[in-house]
C-alpha cells in the first residue's frame, strides 16, 4: 500500500538520515491539502445493517432497501456496494489498491489510562492478535498515544506476528497527566490532536478505516460551564475534527478497560454514546464534548462495563467489516456552517442501519481556522522535495538499538534560532514540535512518532540566551527490518 502519511507536528526542516547506506530519492508530487467541502462531492456512507437481535445482515439487500435523507431531504443514491465487495483477495499482502476492504487502526491509550489499566489493555490486545490468523483479514497498524506523543509503532501490515513483536516491545509509561486533574485540558487537546492526525495520515488511503481505541479517550467536558472565550474555540475544534473523520471515512470504536465498580454514575462519554441527538448539533444543545459523541457520530460504538477488551475488539472488527457502502451527492441546504443530519431508513422495519450521523456544512463567512491552515502548511512542508533549514539543526549522533528495535537520534539547535516566551520567575521557555518517520525503500512510512520538546532558560534577556551553548534534542523512534531511512521534521 502506498501510504500518503501526513505528519501533524512537522515543518521547517526536513532531515533524512540513511540507515542502511543507500541513497534515497526525493518523494515526488505536490501535497493536496485536505478539503471539507462535502457538499461539492459524493458523501460516502459505510452502513452496517442489523436485525432485531443485533446481528449484521450481509445478504439479500439492494440499494432500493435504503432511504437516505439529509436534514429530512431525500437524497438519490449514487452507488451501492454489498458487504462481499469489502474483502481482500488471498494474494493481497500489503496492498489494497482500490480501497474496497476496510483497514484497522489499533490505538493503545497510555495518555488517558491508569497504569494498571494499560498493562491489562496490552494483555487484551495480545489475546486479540493471538486469536487472529497469521495473515490478518485486513491491513492493520498499531499506534500508541502517550503523555507527550502519538507514535505509529507498526505501519499497515497483514502479518500478525509483526504486530505481536512490536506490541511486546512497547514499554510501560506512568500516565502522570491522567493522575493529575490539572492536565485535563491538555489531555482533551492531545486526544483530539491524535484523532486529527490519524484522519490526516489516512486521507490518502481509499476505503473505510476502523479505529479500535483501547482506553478511555480524552476526558469529557461540558462547555456550558466554560467561559465563551474557551468554549467557542473548543466547539469549533470538535466540529473540525468531526468533518476530518467523516471526510477520511473513519469509524471510531472505543473500548474501556475493566468494570466501573467504584464509579457511582455514568461518565459524559457513556451517557452521550446512548443518546440519539435527533436533528440537533452533535455537540449541543448541552455542549458536551467527549469521545462518546465521536463514536456515535462516526457510526461506531463505545464499549464499557464488559471487562472483555479482546471480545470488544472482535465485535468492533465484525461491525466494521460487514457493511454496505452507499454514496450520494447532497442537494439542498445552505452553506451556513450548521450541522447536517444524515439518516438512513430501511424499507424493512425489522432492520436498523448504523452509519455516521452527519457533518458540518461549510461556512464561507466564517474566519479561516488558523489551526487548519497551519496543518496544511506543515503537510506541504514535509512532503516538499526541497529541504528547509530555518532552524539550522545539526545531527550529533544516531544510536541504533537492535535488541529494542529502536533508533535514537540526537540533534542540536542554537538557542538564538528559537522563539522564547516569558514565564513566571523571570524565566523563558521555547517549545518545539518534533516528528520522526521511519521509511522503507519506497519511502512509505512504516513507523512514526510526534512529540513536543520544551526548553527553559533562567533569564528573559534574549541576548544572554543567544550566547548559550546549543540545545540537545534526544528522540527515539521504533524501527524494523523494513526501515531504510529516518525523516525528521521540526517546528
Amino acid at each position: 500500500m502506498r501510504n500518503l502519511r501526513m505528519l501533524r507536528s512537522a515543518a521547517f526542516l526536513l532531515l533524512v538520515l540513511c540507515v542502511c547506506g543507500a541513497t534515497q530519492g526525493q518523494q515526488q508530487g505536490t501535497a493536496q491539502p485536505p478539503t471539507f467541502q462535502v457538499t461539492s462531492k459524493l458523501v460516502f456512507l459505510d452502513v452496517t445493517v442489523l436485525d432485531k437481535k443485533g446481528r449484521p445482515v450481509v445478504t439479500g439487500l439492494t440499494k432500493d432497501d435504503f432511504l437516505i435523507t439529509e436534514d429530512k431531504r431525500p437524497q438519490r443514491i449514487f452507488s451501492f456496494e454489498a458487504p462481499d465487495a469489502h474483502t481482500l483477495t488471498p494474494t493481497a499482502r500489503d496492498e489494497n489498491p482500490e480501497g474496497k476492504a476496510p483497514v484497522t487502526i489499533i490505538v493503545l491509550d497510555e495518555l488517558n489510562s491508569a497504569f494498571q489499566d494499560f498493562a491489562y489493555i496490552r494483555w487484551e490486545a495480545k489475546r486479540y492478535l493471538d486469536a487472529q490468523p497469521k495473515e490478518l483479514r485486513s491491513l492493520t497498524e498499531l499506534m500508541v498515544v502517550g503523555n507527550q506523543s502519538l507514535e505509529l509503532v507498526e505501519g499497515y501490515t497483514r502479518n500478525r506476528d509483526e504486530l505481536l513483536q512490536v506490541l511486546a516491545h512497547i514499554p510501560p509509561t506512568l500516565p502522570y497527566k491522567q493522575m493529575n486533574a490539572s492536565f485535563v485540558g491538555e489531555r482533551i487537546q492531545q486526544s483530539f490532536d491524535a484523532l486529527e492526525q490519524i484522519a490526516l495520515e489516512n486521507q490518502g488511503i481509499q476505503g473505510r478505516k476502523n479505529i479500535l481505541w483501547l482506553g478511555h479517550g480524552g476526558p469529557g467536558i461540558n462547555t456550558l460551564f466554560l467561559p465563551a472565550g474557551m468554549a467557542t474555540p473548543l466547539l469549533q475544534y470538535a466540529h473540525s475534527v468531526t468533518n476530518m473523520l467523516v471526510d477520511a471515512r473513519i469509524t471510531l470504536f472505543v473500548m474501556y478497560p475493566g468494570l466501573s465498580v467504584d464509579q457511582p454514575h455514568f461518565t459524559l462519554s457513556e451517557m452521550e454514546s446512548a443518546v440519539d441527538p435527533g436533528n440537533n448539533d452533535l455537540f449541543g444543545p448541552n455542549g458536551d464534548v467527549n469521545f462518546g459523541v465521536f463514536a456515535n457520530e462516526t457510526g461506531g460504538k463505545l464499549f464499557f462495563n464488559r471487562n472483555d477488551v479482546d471480545g470488544e475488539m472482535r465485535d468492533a472488527e465484525r461491525i466494521g467489516s460487514e457493511y454496505y457502502t452507499l454514496t450520494y451527492q447532497p442537494h439542498g441546504g445552505d452553506d451556513d456552517g450548521r450541522f447536517r443530519r444524515i439518516r438512513i431508513t430501511m424499507r424493512d422495519p425489522n432492520l436498523r442501519a448504523v452509519t455516521k450521523i452527519g457533518y458540518y456544512a461549510p461556512d464561507p463567512k466564517a474566519a479561516a481556522d488558523p489551526l487548519q491552515q497551519r496543518i496544511q502548511s506543515l503537510i506541504e512542508a514535509v512532503q516538499a522535495t526541497v529541504p528547509f533549514d530555518a532552524l539550522h539543526l545539526s545531527l550529533s549522533d544516531v544510536l541504533r538499538h537492535p535488541d529494542a528495535q529502536t533508533a535514537e537520534v540526537i540533534l542540536q539547535v542554537a538557542p538564538k534560532d528559537l522563539h522564547w516566551l516569558p514565564e513566571d520567575g523571570g524565566k523563558s521557555y521555547a517549545t518545539l514540535l518534533v516528528s520522526l518517520a521511519a521509511l522503507n525503500g519506497r519511502r512509505d512510512i512504516v513507523r512514526m512518532r510526534a512529540l513536543t520538546e520544551t526548553f527553559t532558560a533562567v533569564t528573559q534577556d534574549t541576548s544572554l540566551i543567544d550566547q548559550q551553548l546549543p540545545l540537545t534534542i534526544d528522540v527515539t523512534i521504533s524501527t524494523s527490518k523494513k526501515t531504510q531511512s529516518i525523516r525528521i521534521a521540526v517546528e
